[in-house]
């Protein structure tokens, strides 16, 4: 009976031990999380992602692989892309288009360029 009972106090600590152990949770290692804001001033007409800003100065949110335009609280255009190291770090806010089509954001002081999807790679 003894046995019985020491192996049975035995496995209770076992497990005991191994509970923090698997009630961890596993936490996968965010990539480079670039949340990072600016306002934007247009000129002209252009179109982000698949909508047609009016000239106009707005917000520009970039959250790891999205960008998002805001109007104040609202926002008015967002798209998907990827960000991509340059050389040179940026000596202003701004962006590049290929016929009226955003292709990259980049922000003052940041080596770093926002690609949008199904946008132009622009070598600087």
């Amino acid at each position: 009976m003894r046995k019985v009972a020491f192996q049975f106090v035995l496995a209770v600590a076992t497990v005991a031990l191994a509970l923090p152990m698997m009630a961890k949770t596993a936490n996968p290692a965010k990539p480079d999380v670039k949340t990072k804001s600016a306002t934007l001033t247009i000129d002209s007409p252009v179109k982000f992602g698949s909508t047609a800003l009016k000239p106009g100065t707005y917000r520009i949110v970039i959250d790891n692989d999205k960008a998002t335009i805001e109007n104040g609280n609202t926002v008015v255009a967002s798209a998907s892309g990827r960000w991509e190291d340059r050389k040179q770090k940026a000596d202003s806010t701004g962006f590049e288009t290929t016929n009226g089509q955003v292709d990259d954001v980049f922000l003052h002081g940041d080596s770093s360029v926002f690609v949008l999807s199904g946008g132009q790679v622009s070598k600087k």
